[in-house]
């Protein structure tokens, strides 16, 4: 019997499968796993963890497969196959956690930021992942079965599985449950089981939100002022506070801000999330960080407030990502996608501002410092800092490399926000005028082997959530009274409400307490 449903090709080729997926599509888990472990001096994980982890493999793979025959089954390992090997390459690489944000902020991802993803790196995961085990599991000829006593077998064995594993987990239970509950995260970097789970969360989240734009503020209006009130809004991207030498640090990244005596640049400032797709749609909302989930980015954001009042609304957009929906019901609109320097954006802003007569918002979402390439960031009179990492494949370069090109793109960011600035100053005397720089989120440069963004906010280093805001003011009085907030605590959460003061817009929606101009 034992025989029969066990010691056969078919279960043998599944466990090599399931080997393959716990040894080489989980090296970030197992490492991270051990090191929590030694430090604990915890025998029990440090020994039986690699036994458990395909155990529990194994009999979850079972489970998956009791209703399929062997012949689908050979497509449900290959796509099991795929998505590990993807997935193992970004957790391995980048020490990406595959949620449901990061899933959206995929499934938003436009084709040219796939392609910066393509690496030598990424094909041999392919190759040694997907390509290789599916090859030996669909070239191999199982023996016909019928449905019904194939569906028997694989439910024996699967049920046999189980009861070991419930064995198992009785023996450890009280070593291995109270080492996973201090460990919350360690869940996040078990793979393909994490992303699975978080796509199954997306698609959930996808059918039951309620897609229909829900108003605010329909009480809104604005106070009468002397003068058209304009404000450029600079929405910057992947940028960190840390790498700002305006903010302190060593390397000189802002070579032209750092000479002004206009601006203030508020050195303790959070963003709302560790992405695009997050940070974008709660910057502008009424909701903050506490409160901001999905269905909020349904509602109106405070373009739409804008507008409500008679606010002439100009959005300009280099973002490879697009919007993210803030702008989908604006009407003077333009995007490049990510396909230009970011110095596109200034491109009719003299005109613009030449013709203003009345209260204006003037949104430029820039491509900013997104990585990985970072090396198309800017020109090549802004390579500042050498030696750079002129590849998408990080681990071909140093950290120094990594940094310096990544302070480049800083460098470039430092001019454009200049010369925004210089282009507003002009019309200080005919407008009320502000200029404000904030990023959406920050950026991990190989700090404790993580890069890029996009982990969950609660374990995501400070150097993703950390962002820089820069503001000028052209009211003298106005700019010594911010100069003296520069370290104040400050976050997205006041984005809503301080444009709504800077505009004098009257509705409940506002809170003076979060406005920053008060």
């Amino acid at each position: 019997m034992i025989k029969k449903y066990l010691l056969n090709r078919y279960e043998l080729l599944l466990f090599i499968i399931v080997l393959f997926i716990a040894f080489g599509a989980n090296q970030t888990f197992l490492s991270k796993m051990y090191q929590f472990a030694s430090v604990e001096s915890n025998t029990s994980i440090l020994w039986f963890s690699p036994f458990i982890l395909v155990l529990l493999l194994f009999s979850a793979l079972h489970v998956v497969l009791i209703p399929f025959s062997k012949s689908v089954s050979k497509l449900l390992i290959a796509l099991l196959l795929l998505i590990s090997a993807l997935c193992a390459y970004f957790i391995d690489s980048f020490g990406t956690i595959i949620d449901k944000d990061m899933i959206t902020n995929m499934l938003e991802t436009d084709t040219a930021e796939v392609l910066d993803l393509f690496t030598l790196k990424l094909f041999l995961y392919l190759i040694f992942l997907f390509f290789l085990p599916s090859a030996i599991f669909w070239q191999t000829r199982f023996e016909k079965e019928e449905i019904f006593k194939g569906f028997i077998k694989r439910a024996i064995v699967a049920f046999l599985l189980l009861v070991v594993v419930s064995g198992v987990y009785m023996s450890v239970s009280k070593s291995y449950s109270s080492f996973f509950r201090n460990h919350k995260e360690l869940k996040m970097y078990l793979n393909p089981y994490y992303p699975i789970a978080s796509s199954v969360k997306y698609v959930q989240a996808f059918f039951k939100a309620d897609i229909t734009i829900k108003p605010i503020a329909q009480d809104a209006k604005k106070a009468a002022n002397s003068k058209p009130r304009v404000m450029i809004f600079v929405l910057g991207e992947t940028q960190r506070a840390a790498n700002f030498s305006l903010n302190g640090y060593t390397q000189l990244t802002n070579p032209l801000l750092g000479k002004r005596e206009d601006i203030i640049s508020f050195t303790n400032f959070y963003s709302c999330g560790t992405a695009t797709a997050v940070s974008v749609p709660c910057m502008f909302a009424k909701f903050g960080h506490d409160a901001w989930s999905d269905d909020k980015k349904y509602y109106e954001n405070i373009i739409d407030v804008l507008q409500k009042v008679g606010t002439k609304i100009i959005y300009r957009d280099n973002n490879s990502g697009g919007s993210k929906g803030i702008a989908d019901r604006v009407k003077d609109v333009k995007y490049w996608w990510g396909k230009e320097y970011d110095s596109i954006l200034l491109q009719d802003l003299e005109e613009n501002l030449a013709n203003i007569s009345s209260d204006t918002f003037i949104l430029l979402h820039v491509e900013g410092s997104h990585g990985p390439t970072y090396f198309k960031r800017y020109s090549d009179n802004y390579r500042y800092f050498k030696p750079t990492c002129d590849t998408q494949d990080l681990e071909k370069c140093t950290q120094e490399m990594i940094v310096n090109t990544y302070d480049n793109t800083i460098v470039y960011a430092d001019f454009i926000i200049n010369e925004t600035i210089e282009a507003l100053k002009k019309y200080e005397k005919e407008y009320a005028v502000a200029l404000w720089f904030i990023s959406d989120h920050g950026e991990s440069l190989g700090e404790n082997g993580i890069y890029l963004h996009g982990l969950p906010y609660f374990i995501a280093p400070d150097t993703q959530k950390h962002v820089p805001s820069v503001l000028y003011v052209g009211d003298v009085q106005r700019y010594k009274a911010l100069k003296q907030k520069e370290q104040q605590a400050y976050s997205h959460d006041n984005i809503f409400h301080t444009i709504l003061g800077f505009y004098g817009v009257q509705t409940n929606e506002y809170d003076r307490k979060l406005d920053m101009l008060r």
